[in-house]
């Protein structure tokens, strides 16, 4: 569950990041450019030196669907590693998701190795799961980029296209902050 106002005060930071960047509120903003901002370093699975070739095809081939992305802190330098296999849209939205849990200050996940080589987390915290992904969609989508996007016409995939996203992100932001019921209930009010 999401504190009261954490989603408004995600909306805001959006902007507030944009501006940093000296993006417009609807303008997309990828999230190699918020990290390079936030100076996070950003990795492909087959750029970590030390990963044998069985583990990459287990990682990349094999099994792709198990995993997306990971956060590790080396010294005081974040680092974001990511599964290649994906799409682009999809690899957007999961670093941004990465991004997220940094910038909000969440504690790294701690783990251990089997004695095979397999990596486990020790806990997951749900809450701080749901924060990164509200704070993530809005970073990659604002309330403004999908006003414009409804406004201006544009096919869901010319808007996935231009935002770097997945149909189901782009589908799921409108669902959540309301977007399209709005413009409906203004559209009706004209009537």
């Amino acid at each position: 569950m999401l504190k009261r106002g954490f989603k408004a005060q995600c909306e805001r930071r959006t902007i507030e990041v944009r501006k940093q960047l000296e993006l417009t509120e609807r303008d997309p903003l990828k999230a190699l450019t918020l990290a390079k901002h936030l100076n996070v370093d950003v990795k492909s699975a087959l750029e970590i030196p030390g990963v044998s070739d069985q583990d990459i095809k287990q990682l990349v081939n094999v099994d792709p669907e198990g995993w997306s992305a990971f956060t590790i802190k080396i010294k005081e330098q974040h680092l974001i590693v990511f599964n290649p296999s994906q799409s682009p849209g999809r690899l957007n939205s999961v670093i941004m998701h990465e991004l997220s849990h940094i910038t909000l200050g969440h504690e790294l996940a701690g783990g251990h190795t089997t004695e095979q080589g397999l990596f486990f987390a020790n806990h997951y915290n749900q809450d701080q799961e749901h924060e990164a992904d509200w704070l993530g969609s809005a970073l990659l989508l604002p309330r403004p980029a999908l006003m414009h996007i409804r406004k201006s016409n544009w096919s869901n995939n010319a808007a996935c296209d231009y935002y770097q996203t997945s149909l189901d992100m782009l589908v799921y932001r409108f669902r959540v902050t309301g977007v399209d019921a709005q413009l409906h209930n203004s559209q009706k009010k004209k009537i």
